[in-house]
């Protein structure tokens, strides 16, 4: 009697594993509104200071471009892509295909685990993998990356 009392105790175990792992995969479900409404303009405005306006409909729950308001030249781009767990596989995997390295750099502190390339700036926290990409030439990492750090919080808001 006991030993099927350890076994179902066993059985449930394992079903409430299941049931995390497809509560860690549902995760990566892109928002259900628009991406570009993850932060509003006047957020950004004080991250970067330029004034930026979104670009296009706004249509895309894993995508958005904002623009600078005054030159409506695209100014940052941010996207959720499906999450992998390594970030050096990605970092590899992106070097293959450009033939070359993509001069990564990972940093602390954002995240869990975050990487400066020539793409941009992949970040990982509980179970996303944001990307912002700096659309213009810009030497400061700071407000990127306080960007990243402001949409992982609205995304686990949700």
């Amino acid at each position: 009697m006991a030993g099927v009392g350890l076994l179902s105790g066993l059985m449930l175990i394992g079903a409430c594993g299941e049931e995390i792992a497809q509560e860690q995969v549902s995760v990566d479900k892109p928002p259900e509104r628009p991406a570009c409404e993850l932060v509003r303009q006047i957020a950004l405005q004080q991250i970067f200071v330029n004034p930026l306006t979104a670009q296009g409909s706004n249509s895309s729950n894993r995508q958005c471009t904002w623009n600078d308001a005054s030159t409506s030249a695209p100014f940052v781009q941010y996207e959720l892509h499906p999450y992998v767990e390594d970030l050096q596989t990605r970092v590899d995997a992106m070097e293959k295909d450009r033939g070359g390295s993509v001069n990564p750099r990972f940093v602390e502190g954002i995240g869990d685990a975050a990487v400066w390339t020539d793409a941009g700036l992949f970040v990982n926290r509980n179970g996303r993998t944001l990307q912002v990409t700096p659309l213009q030439e810009d030497e400061q990492h700071a407000p990127y990356q306080e960007l990243a750090r402001l949409l992982l919080t609205r995304l686990e808001g949700r």
